[in-house]
């Protein structure tokens, strides 16, 4: 079971829809999709991490609210969560097009700002930052 919380950015049907299409338990792809989001918040933390891209990567930040952060990172920055994590290639891709289909949904982004070189990157913020 993930914590709801965890959860919250992104929408069931992308979730549901993602898993059918990459041919993953959506039970499994909802928990690598928790277990991320708690990565980043615990380590070095929401905030850090977005001050951290937003130093390293032009345009990070797509779009902010006090709920999420909608970022555009490098590849790189994915592949080292997906080892950090233990995910295999076909759950990690699966992540991956999750966070990438959740941007161009929200209508509020300007998914136009994710360069050739980026992948989106979306992180719920807790609620006590």
């Amino acid at each position: 079971m993930t914590d709801a919380a965890l959860l919250a950015p992104f929408d069931d049907e992308v979730v549901r829809g993602v898993a059918r299409a990459n041919s993953v338990d959506e039970e499994q792809l909802r928990t690598a999709l928790a277990d991320h989001q708690q990565t980043m918040r615990d380590n070095p933390g929401v905030e850090d991490l977005v001050y951290e891209w937003r130093k390293r990567f032009d345009d990070a930040v797509l779009r902010r609210t006090p709920e999420t952060f909608f970022m555009a990172v490098r590849e790189t920055v994915w592949e080292e969560y997906g080892a950090h994590l233990g995910l295999d290639d076909y759950l990690l891709a699966a992540v991956v097009a999750v966070h990438q289909e959740q941007v161009l949904r929200e209508t509020a982004v300007d998914s136009s700002g994710i360069d050739e070189d980026a992948v989106a990157l979306v992180v719920s913020r807790p609620l006590s930052e």
